[in-house]
């Protein structure tokens, strides 16, 4: 029996409600994920997740049954997230939250949808593809461990690198490493250089894994060691921690440099999806 869903957009949702909903319907999740409001509302700006297209889904007596955020870039749209609360799990609400979130994006003329998801989350998978998403790529990680320091590095602004992370980064740049993330970059990012700002990166050491969001060297100066000894500085910059890079990075972008760097491929891979065009 289908039960009747109530949705609410997000933009109506108080964001610690919006986290509390989200950590219930991730509760048990292949990769353990905790949200709170100041990193979620640090992801909402970097992801340019649109609230008012995002959903809260209840039921009858509006019992929470799952969430939905919705990001959105010029006429591209992507299920950010898309959680089921336990006790709803089995009971279609993912299938129709998809559906839902096709016929949203076809009422606002986007050309594209896409969205990410754990290698595998067979049942996530399965969800996907029966509403007609297909992979278009693998998306994976790296770790590294601790290093001494290296090259000096200079901090900065992110503001200030955020030209040569445009254009050094390919066009189909998955979501989440587009240089789009990271415009108007604040705390607990981090930016760094190298003197002559032919190489610099972001990165985020706040927790106990420093993270690396993005890393670009100038076209002309390839090939010169210079981006070998950049990664060297900045791993020094957090001599204590390991290092991990997030698996929303397409398979063989740098694959060969990360690997001759001594960053090695986590196991945890996701696949790209999409269901281009929308209306067909």
């Amino acid at each position: 029996m289908a039960h009747e869903i109530r949705t609410v957009p997000l933009a109506e949702v108080p964001l610690e409600d919006v986290c509390q909903t989200l950590n219930m319907a991730y509760a048990g999740y292949i990769v353990p994920i905790n949200f709170d409001p100041p990193a979620l509302d640090r992801r909402i700006r970097a992801e340019n997740i649109c609230l008012s297209s995002s959903h809260l889904l209840l039921l009858e007596g509006h019992e929470p049954a799952g969430i939905m955020l919705i990001a959105r870039r010029e006429r591209v749209s992507r299920i950010a997230a898309l959680g089921v609360v336990p006790n709803w799990r089995g009971a279609g609400i993912g299938r129709r939250a998809v559906e839902l979130a096709i016929d949203d994006a076809v009422a606002r003329g986007d050309d594209r949808q896409i969205l990410e998801v754990i290698e595998t989350n067979d049942a996530a998978i399965s969800t996907y593809t029966k509403a007609r998403f297909v992979p278009v790529r693998r998306l994976v990680g790296y770790t590294h461990v601790p290093a001494p320091s290296g090259e000096e590095i200079v901090p900065c602004s992110p503001g200030e690198i955020l030209p040569l992370l445009e254009r050094v980064y390919p066009s189909d740049a998955s979501w989440q490493t587009s240089p789009h993330c990271f415009v108007g970059a604040t705390a607990p990012i981090e930016a760094f250089r190298t003197l002559d700002g032919s190489a610099a990166a972001l990165a985020e050491g706040s927790g106990g894994v420093a993270r690396l969001l993005a890393f670009a060297v100038e076209p002309a100066l390839r090939r010169k060691g210079i981006g070998r000894r950049f990664i060297q500085g900045l791993l020094g910059r957090y001599p204590d921690k390991s290092w991990s890079i997030p698996a929303t990075l397409p398979e063989f972008q740098a694959a060969a440099f990360l690997t001759a760097t001594g960053w090695t491929k986590s196991s945890i891979t996701q696949l790209e999806m999409g269901l281009v065009p929308i209306a067909s």
